[in-house]
């Protein structure tokens, strides 16, 4: 009987005990009156990728119907780089161009006289194909110098000496390149000299050009 009341006391010893803690944890404390939780922050607002080509400024570049299918493409600027890095842009334009009408290839016209000396390429079935014909795209170009009042012209079927060769590039106040093209759709004529793949000259030049100044 003895041994019963210590238990029943040692029980009731143990919960005052444990009462007694559990009360001395504090409740966690309220919010206050307005009081929101921070919001998690809002995704970003992705960014359209630029273009890999920058655009071209007013004037830059024009094309000028010419018949059912033909264009005739003028690049011009006032701060000569390189006759490379300029052809170059105007065959990528030739060839965005030929896209967004929806052809598939292009051919080059060139622009020859009576009097030119170089030869024009002939049909080739063994020929380099689609955009590893750069050598046969040659604009003609005109340009004015420092103190001059007219445009003079040069062409890469005369078989003089480019025009840029013997001037400084500062001393170049104007410039422009033209190229005739006809656009094409179908299956590229593989032994034209003068044909390129539109697609595979923008491939192979989108990441070399972009728009003179």
């Amino acid at each position: 009987m003895k041994r019963s009341i210590g238990m029943v006391f040692g029980v009731a010893a143990f919960c005052a005990l444990s009462s007694s803690s559990f009360a001395a944890d504090p409740p966690a404390p309220a919010p206050a009156p307005g009081a929101q939780a921070s919001a998690a922050p809002a995704p970003a607002t992705p960014v359209a990728d630029a273009p890999m080509v920058p655009p071209a400024k007013p004037g830059v570049f024009t094309a000028t119907k010419k018949g059912a299918t033909g264009y005739h493409l003028v690049v011009a600027g006032h701060k000569f780089t390189s006759r490379d890095d300029i052809e170059k842009y105007l065959a990528w334009r030739a060839a965005d161009l030929t896209m967004a009408d929806k052809g598939t290839w292009f051919t080059f016209t060139q622009a020859r006289t009576a009097a030119d000396k170089v030869p024009a390429p002939k049909r080739d079935p063994a020929a380099p194909r689609h955009s590893f014909k750069m050598a046969n795209f040659q604009p003609v170009w005109r340009y004015k110098t420092k103190g001059a009042a007219d445009w003079k012209s040069w062409s890469p079927y005369t078989g003089a000496a480019f025009f840029a060769d013997g001037i400084k590039a500062e001393d170049i106040t104007d410039f422009e390149a033209s190229a005739d093209i006809v656009v094409r759709k179908g299956v590229m004529d593989d032994a034209d000299p003068l044909g390129y793949e539109a697609g595979a000259v923008s491939d192979l030049l989108i990441n070399q050009v972009s728009p003179p100044v």
